[in-house]
């Protein structure tokens, strides 16, 4: 008898069917809506942990001068803030938490395309916060470079700035996971009957937001890599003294950076055109014209990443392209 007890205490984590139990039934479980909800947990962990972050810096602005903080310390604050709010917040948020919890039920599916690949988007995701929030806790101080990590910050700083840019690295395979799964749940596993000008607004901004997570996620992967292989191993891709270009990090990183701003703003368009109907009891105006605003917002997005960089030294020429691509993103 006391055998059973000591060989049940080792498998507690498991009910009489071997099925998971606890915790564990919640971060070894397939199913979309506890993925959701994982995803949901994680990022108000991590958003109230910005803010935190961002209530020292708001102390610090207060009045001119130090007040709570030196210079240097306000600098390791705000990039940390930084990271947390664009990469484990804004970015994933909308469509890791209601995507996932939303999608399949709004098409008619009983899961996504591929529920294990989902679950290992949240464990990359987790993985990934855990490398780039481990540099607040090294030697050598958290990174001081702006979320942004721009040259020559990123090859210059002595601060721990290496495991944050791994650890973004590494949530941009989660990012890619969950637009592979959308594109494919959409594509296979609409409902009998649903054909694509059938599907609610909110299925297709997370169409378009993940043909961008997909293609636009890989550049600053790999942007982020040259930064690795920079400060490691002295290849002079940024550094003007090896060769480099500082410039060519700015272009990398927005031609990413800015495709990311409709990551962040299509779900929520998408959110507020099923929200607005569905209150007012109204069939929304304009449906087939949204629908096809929105693959093209996702589309031209690509193509507007100067206008973030109208001080870098562009040609004229650039300028009015990178300006006229802009209003038309805007319209």
């Amino acid at each position: 008898m006391a055998q059973e007890e000591v060989t049940q205490s080792h498998v507690s984590f498991r009910d009489v069917k071997g099925k998971y139990t606890g915790l564990f039934a919640w971060i070894f479980s397939t199913d979309h809506k506890r993925v959701g909800l994982l995803y949901l947990y994680s990022i108000i962990t991590f958003f109230l942990t910005g803010v935190v972050l961002g209530i020292f810096m708001k102390l610090e602005l207060m009045a001119p001068g130090r007040t709570v903080m030196d210079a240097a310390t306000y600098n390791a604050i705000f990039t940390p803030h930084g990271v947390i709010m664009i990469f484990l917040v804004v970015v994933p948020g909308l469509p890791a938490i209601f995507g996932n919890f939303m999608l399949p039920i709004m098409i008619g599916a009983k899961d996504v395309a591929f529920p294990k690949l989902n679950l290992l988007s949240w464990w990359v995701y987790a993985l990934g916060a855990i490398v780039a929030l481990s540099s607040l806790f090294m030697a050598g101080g958290p990174p001081d470079t702006g979320w942004t990590f721009y040259a020559p910050y990123s090859f210059k700083t002595n601060t721990n700035m290496l495991p944050a840019v791994i650890g973004a690295f590494i949530l941009g395979f989660s990012s890619i996971l969950t637009g592979i799964n959308f594109i494919v749940t959409i594509h296979r596993m609409r409902a009998p009957g649903m054909t694509w000008f059938k599907m609610p607004l909110f299925p297709w901004t997370l169409y378009g937001t993940a043909w961008i997570q997909i293609l636009a996620t890989p550049i600053v992967g790999i942007t982020l890599l040259m930064i690795v292989g920079e400060r490691i191993l002295n290849i002079g891709f940024f550094d003007p003294a090896l060769g480099g270009d500082p410039i060519l990090y700015q272009h990398l990183f927005w031609i990413y950076s800015h495709p990311a701003v409709y990551i962040m703003i299509l779900p929520a368009m998408g959110a507020i055109s099923e929200i607005i109907p569905t209150f007012a009891n109204k069939t929304i105006f304009g449906y087939k014209a949204i629908v096809i605003s929105t693959l093209a917002i996702a589309f031209v997005g690509y193509f507007v990443w100067g206008h973030h960089m109208f001080t870098a030294g562009m040609s004229g020429t650039a300028l009015y392209v990178f300006s006229l691509l802009t209003f038309l993103v805007a319209i």
